[in-house]
């Protein structure tokens, strides 16, 4: 009997409960209480355009966690919630914090960097933000209202086809010459 008390209080009152808290972190600013005035929270997403052989192993925006990432394409967590101004009438820059790593040399390196966030449509008509990691340690972060894989998408294009080698930088360990 007080299993299925439990039960019964666990499915009609606790999971709901514990569902609309859980959301409402990704809600506008003006119906969530845990976002400060003037701001709105987001969701976040990565695409990688590295190559093979490196990847992502954690990354930051803002110090929120947004997940790890693949060298090349999408296969990235997408996370909720970055707070951003609700409004963008100036430029809007993050800091964006991520950590390499590397197979062929076993290297791995932390990154940061204040990046400038691209606004082709507001927060609230995006599909949130998305970070692009790019050759040279470089990031760039859009919100759109096309997916990353449309040709209409304003921010660098998915990648697509088999994944390039990664070009390390003159500071980074050389690859290991191949077939040796």
């Amino acid at each position: 009997m007080a299993n299925s008390f439990f039960n019964f209080a666990l499915s009609r009152w606790l999971l709901p409960t514990f569902l609309a808290i859980l959301l409402s972190g990704c809600a506008g600013a003006g119906s969530n209480r845990l976002v400060a005035e003037g701001k709105t929270a987001t969701s976040l997403s990565s695409v990688a355009h590295y190559g093979k052989g490196i990847g992502i192993s954690e990354f930051y925006v803002n110090g929120t966690w947004g997940g790890n990432q693949h060298g090349w394409g999408g296969g990235g967590s997408t996370v909720c919630c970055v707070t951003l101004p609700s409004t963008t009438s100036s430029p809007t820059l993050v800091t964006v914090k991520w950590r390499t790593y590397r197979t062929g040399v076993s290297e791995e390196r932390w990154h940061e960097a204040m990046v400038p966030v691209h606004f082709a449509v507001p927060i609230g008509k995006s599909y949130g933000m998305v970070v692009h990691f790019l050759p040279g340690h470089r990031v760039e972060i859009w919100f759109a209202d096309e997916g990353i894989g449309s040709p209409d998408y304003p921010g660098p294009a998915y990648p697509r086809g088999p994944a390039p080698d990664y070009l390390p930088l003159a500071d980074e360990e050389p690859e290991p010459v191949k077939g040796k």
